[in-house]
């Protein structure tokens, strides 16, 4: 006997795709509410908080692609947040022609409070067990590298695509993985998403880690 609900039942892939759309809806929300009540619009809201992570400031072209938004778009962007006094525009070091920007210490002080816009979703997530946390963020891993890999987004500074990363080399069960940065081993837990140190690994030591990291699920 055919069951009703199977039969008209969507693939669970789009029952995941809806989900997530629903939780990016509500991230949007926050977001838009916090940069709105600072002066910025969205686009400016993301440089500010990028900025945050990288000491060194990026250059235009760095947060367009970063970002995945036009580079006339970053530099309006840029400009505004310069004239709010947010941040800085300095001459490369290594290029006169380009520039890098920088925060000032009053972008600082923004970005500890736009830093705070996740703290709904941080909330949710922290109410699911820990062995939860940690497969949703290895699922959500995947789901960005294979986005990279397609093109649809900049490249993150992932343990996952770094010439230091050895997964699944320790017979640890917390921690399989190993750092030759750092010469450590460590767990899923302490993969991260975005390493000041990362180093892009050529193809075939990418492709080697990713399926060692793939197929030997813990």
């Amino acid at each position: 006997m055919t069951n009703p609900l199977e039969a008209t039942d969507a693939p669970l892939s789009h029952k995941l795709g809806h989900a997530l759309n629903r939780v990016q809806v509500a991230m949007r929300a926050e977001s838009w509410e916090a940069c709105g009540q600072n002066g910025l619009n969205p686009t400016q809201g993301q440089i500010v908080v990028l900025l945050g992570q990288r000491a060194g400031g990026l250059r235009l072209r760095e947060l367009a692609d970063e970002l995945a938004v036009s580079a006339p778009t970053i530099s309006d962007s840029v400009s505004t947040l310069v004239e709010k006094g947010y941040v800085r525009k300095t001459k490369a070091k290594d290029d006169a022609r380009a520039v890098t920007v920088r925060l000032t210490a009053t972008g600082k002080k923004l970005v500890a409070k736009l830093d705070a816009v996740g703290e709904t979703i941080e909330t949710v997530l922290s109410a699911l067990p820990e062995s939860e946390q940690i497969q949703l963020y290895r699922t959500m891993l995947r789901m960005v590298r294979e986005l990279q890999s397609a093109g649809k987004i900049p490249v993150a500074r992932m343990c996952v695509t770094c010439r230091y990363f050895r997964p699944n080399v320790h017979h640890d069960p917390e921690r399989p993985h190993h750092c030759a940065l750092v010469d450590a081993a460590f767990g899923d837990r302490t993969l991260r998403s975005d390493c000041p140190e990362h180093e892009t690994a050529d193809a075939h030591l990418a492709e080697q880690n990713w399926k060692s990291f793939v197929t030997a699920q813990r």
